[in-house]
């Protein structure tokens, strides 16, 4: 029964709670539900969403997206109202927070409404359920009852209403139908006494006279004539009577009927559904004549739901069946969400409260559901809806975040598909932050912005974004950075340069400065590999040490001379010079001996160097100079 009568049903209510909040004739009807009780409409009657591309999918699955500015999510295809619109979202959060009524009133109001359904159970045509009957009278004194509790809004008092008018209408016609009778009687016996009228004119002469048999009078023919004819215009004016009477009763029945049909229909549409088991209960009694097809306008809403949506004949019976079946399926429904928080499965009890309130908001299963278990779906659903728009503002920490906590809630809730999405969409700003870096390396300014803007796009809150705008605001500072590098570069200040590497990067986007630059740090780097060596070497050997270290300093700035305009290779320098003096003053004599010709003089220098490191090859070259020209004799 539910799936041919109460999901069309269903479709038709939610599309407005009463004929006062009915959407306009253009709106789409609502086709379908996802988990959340949206309702779906196709994408493409939603102009925003023309020619836009399809969602991201995962394993040959849809991600679905929300669009806060249309309340919609689009999935499958279609837009999908959250929540059936944000009216029925409001009410299903507005319902989360309210605390049920356990008051003594309260609880009166729905012991009478008990009652009166268990009073209207009773079939067949018992003679209480006669007009007027004991039944009726207590049920509508119930409904008058059960009218004074807040709560009703007012429903019982316009069922009883209508009961009483129907009735009122059933005893005005009935009054007419006695009427009706009597005026027969009368007839009957007018046109009774104008045949024996008749008959005595039959039987008398032409012109005689006769005694009227009451004083000796005599009566003429034409005196039964007036008679009759005084008898048939008084027939006639009853008869006249009659069908005024027939015809204000038909009225009356129509007019009756309607105003009491009217009053379930709305109830219906309204979703009071245990007023419209009453009312439709007790209608087949108040109207005995078995026609219970209801008189709809083919225009109107609640027409359009029985022939197109539920596909039935609109009778009472429908109603009663509609009503029935609604008040089955809430119960159910809100048995099952207890036992499905009782075993720790909060999204499937949040889908099937978001049902049970949809249909039967005002059921008392529904009115009555403990404050806590309502916290306890709130709390799901307000993470939900923080992950949906998390999602769609593809904030994908915060997705993760709130998906983690919807796991410890629900035991059921299957977050590998999400995460799987929020870390590829992670990556994927990670590669195009990437793919900027290497553009900006590479010089090319357009790229750069096409990568960030990219990444920025599919991660807005991407950490890494701040380093990519860091290197846009080198990249602007770069002018002054380039004028900077290329006069540290001619100067030398190499040292500097591979100081402050980060700083002088951004120079790289230039092809030429970026081999100066990588010429800079290696240059420097190699320097510091160097120095690191003879260091070490100078301090395990501390009397030949400091001589190698030295000598290889002076190899070094002959083969470079940039060797010699480094800060710490001078440094360095002077301290080997410091230890190993004696060896550095012989070369340094030697030397100058050497230029002032004085050519046995430097050989002894350079002798003495030797004895003071035998592996000197400085020493050893230049003791191998003198020897040959002083053996060669040949002087300038």
């Amino acid at each position: 029964m539910k799936g041919s009568f109460l999901l069309p049903l269903v479709l038709a209510l939610l599309s407005g709670y009463s004929s006062a909040q009915m959407p306009s004739e253009s709106s789409p009807a609502p086709t379908g539900f996802d988990a959340s009780g949206s309702s779906v409409k196709p994408q493409q009657q939603d102009p925003a969403h023309q020619g836009e591309t399809p969602n991201p999918q995962l394993f040959g699955m849809e991600l679905p997206l929300l669009d806060p500015s249309t309340d919609t999510v689009k999935y499958n295809g279609g837009l999908f109202d959250v929540g059936n619109n944000a009216a029925v979202r409001a009410r299903f959060e507005k319902y989360l927070q309210q605390v049920p009524d356990d008051s003594t009133e309260a609880k009166r109001y729905q012991a009478l409404i008990k009652s009166i359904l268990k009073e209207t159970q009773k079939a067949g045509r018992d003679k209480n359920y006669a007009v007027g009957g004991a039944v009726l009278i207590r049920v509508g004194m119930a409904l008058y009852k059960a009218d004074k509790y807040p709560g009703d809004g007012g429903q019982s008092g316009t069922l009883a209403s209508a009961i009483v008018s129907a009735l009122d209408s059933q005893r005005q016609m009935l009054q007419r139908i006695r009427e009706n009778q009597e005026m027969e009687k009368e007839m009957r016996k007018l046109l009774t006494e104008a045949d024996h009228w008749q008959n005595e004119n039959n039987r008398r002469p032409s012109g005689g006279n006769s005694k009227d048999g009451k004083g000796g009078k005599s009566v003429g023919p034409g005196s039964n004539l007036l008679r009759i004819a005084r008898n048939v215009k008084q027939s006639a004016k009853l008869e006249g009577s009659q069908a005024a009477n027939e015809a204000a009763n038909q009225a009356a029945v129509m007019s009756s009927k309607i105003n009491y049909q009217s009053v379930l229909v709305s109830m219906l549409m309204a979703r009071r559904f245990d007023h419209v088991v009453i009312g439709a209960r007790t209608y087949r009694h108040v109207f005995r004549e078995g026609d219970t097809k209801l008189d709809l306008n083919e225009d109107s809403k609640a027409y359009q739901l029985f022939s197109g949506g539920i596909g039935l004949p609109p009778t009472i019976n429908t109603l009663d069946t509609l009503a029935s079946n609604a008040r089955r399926d809430v119960d159910q429904a809100i048995q099952s969400v207890h036992g499905m928080l009782a075993r720790n499965k909060l999204g499937e009890a949040t889908q099937g409260l978001i049902q049970a309130v949809a249909i039967g908001e005002f059921m008392q299963s529904v009115t009555t559901f403990p404050v806590e278990a309502r916290q306890r779906i709130a709390r799901y659903w307000t993470l939900r809806k923080r992950a949906l728009t998390a999602l769609n503002a593809r904030d994908y920490a915060t997705v993760e975040e709130v998906a983690a906590k919807m796991k410890e809630m629900d035991v059921d809730f299957d977050d590998s598909m999400l995460l799987s999405y929020t870390t590829g969409k992670k990556r994927q700003s990670d590669l195009a932050i990437r793919n900027a870096r290497k553009a900006l390396q590479a010089g090319n300014e357009e790229e750069f912005n096409k990568y960030i803007q990219e990444a920025g796009i599919i991660w807005p809150r991407n950490p890494n974004l701040d380093k990519g705008a860091e290197m846009i605001a080198k990249y602007d500072e770069g002018d002054s950075i380039k004028e900077e590098f290329q006069n540290l570069y001619k100067g030398g200040e190499f040292r500097k340069i591979a100081r402050e590497r980060e700083r002088f990067k951004i120079v790289a986007i230039d092809p030429e400065l970026a081999k100066q630059y990588e010429e800079s740090i290696t240059f420097v780097m190699k320097m510091d590999g160097m120095l690191q060596q003879i260091k070490s070497v100078a301090d395990q050997d501390t009397s030949m040490g400091p001589c190698m270290a030295y000598e290889k300093m002076i190899e070094w700035q002959k083969e470079d001379p940039r060797y010699a305009d480094d800060k710490e290779m001078m440094l360095a320098q002077k301290d080997f010079e410091s230890r190993a003096h004696d060896f550095v003053q012989a070369l340094r004599d030697a030397d100058i001996c050497e230029q002032r010709a004085e050519y046995g003089s430097a050989l002894s220098c350079y002798y003495r160097a030797q004895c003071i490191y035998p592996q000197s090859e400085l020493a050893k070259q230049g003791a191998k100079r003198m020897m040959d020209v002083i053996v060669s004799a040949t002087y300038e």
